[in-house]
């Protein structure tokens, strides 16, 4: 008797899929560090995505969660939910994307008008 195993992998063709780690950007051209007093972390499942900031010795809080899809460079988020006042809830932002090694560039214009390149690296 011949016994046939097949083993599924969850293999993903999504590059965004796990979990980047805020590391910065530019917002209409003026600088931002991410902050030394807490990170800003966003993981990206199959479909969707949340968004936490995490603070030593406090609960991770998550502040926006949404939807996202992937075609070719360009990179369509979203948001569903927003722990602050936000006029972009339920509104789809169009980003252009690059992954270059463990390092994550979202480039787009926010709907207010505000200018945005954002660097994020994976830290999973």
């Amino acid at each position: 008797m011949m016994i046939i195993l097949f083993v599924l992998s969850s293999c993903s063709n999504n590059p965004l899929e796990g979990t980047w780690q805020y590391n910065g950007g530019l917002y209409n051209g003026r600088e931002q560090k991410a902050s030394p007093n807490f990170k800003m972390q966003r993981t990206y499942s199959e479909k969707s995505y949340e968004a936490f900031k995490i603070e030593a010795f406090i609960e991770p809080e998550l502040y926006n969660s949404g939807i996202y899809k992937v075609q070719g460079d360009t990179l369509l988020i979203t948001s569903k939910f927003s722990s602050r006042p936000s006029q972009n809830t339920d509104l789809t932002i169009r980003y252009k994307f690059k992954i270059e090694n463990n390092k994550l560039t979202i480039n787009g214009i926010l709907p207010n008008g505000m200018v945005v390149e954002e660097y994020w690296k994976k830290v999973d």
